[in-house]
């Protein structure tokens, strides 16, 4: 969980301003007036539900959430619990698992591809024992997934990027130049593209949603200009 915490706030010392008032506001409406700048376990459950995380609602996921031995969550714990909801950090489904993952995990390929989000994870100790119930076989850590999609996106650049070049070697009237051309344009590419975890649901209410959001970009923002960097690198 250190590690994890380390890596929220790196984050935390990078996002703009407007992105931390709406982390903060975000954390102020989990306190009490008579204890100010502390979050106990009831008001943090009951807030988690309603805004549609219910998975971090349990007494378990609170007590691993601080970072003390004190009773109530601060601050810097809403910190990370808003990197492990942004960052779509899983629970074990695993059976009688549903441990939250800190460490390394296991995902459903074919469910990644499906729906663009991890949305079915195991802890490494539910995939060795196949302690899960899942119609798919095809299983990889993020770290691995991460590296074969980015290899498969050069290869596809690559074969966009020769047919181009051949292209521009064809008389200026071949039906072949035209058509291949208008594939490679109309290619889609995701070179740019940025699949942030959604934390909206239907039962967020206006201003909890805003604010969310505002945090959802802020993050987004982040991403973008860190992508940009790599590019001119």
């Amino acid at each position: 969980m250190d590690d994890l915490r380390e890596t929220a706030f790196a984050y935390y010392d990078v996002i703009d301003d407007n992105t931390k008032q709406a982390i903060k506001a975000f954390s102020e409406q989990m306190e009490t007036e008579k204890l100010p700048n502390k979050i106990m376990f009831k008001e943090f459950s009951a807030y988690m539900k309603t805004i549609g995380f219910a998975q971090f609602s349990s007494k378990e996921f609170f007590d691993e959430l601080r970072a003390s031995k004190r009773d109530h969550l601060v601050y810097a714990d809403i910190i990370t619990l808003l990197y492990f909801i942004q960052s779509g950090r899983p629970f074990c489904r695993g059976y009688n698992c549903k441990d939250f993952i800190k460490g390394m995990y296991f995902t459903c390929v074919k469910c990644f591809e499906k729906e663009g989000d991890y949305s079915f994870n195991v802890c490494p100790s539910c995939y060795r024992a196949k302690n899960y119930n899942h119609g798919h076989e095809e299983f990889l850590d993020p770290t691995v997934m991460l590296r074969l999609k980015i290899k498969q996106e050069l290869t596809r650049q690559s074969s966009v990027n020769d047919i181009i070049n051949y292209n521009k070697l064809q008389p200026s009237g071949s039906n072949t130049s035209k058509s291949s051309s208008h594939h490679a344009q109309s290619s889609p590419s995701s070179s740019n593209a940025i699949v942030v975890h959604n934390p909206q649901r239907k039962t967020v209410k206006a201003d909890r949603a805003l604010q969310l959001m505002q945090i959802a970009v802020g993050f987004g923002n982040l991403v973008v200009a860190t992508s940009q960097l790599c590019t001119i690198m």
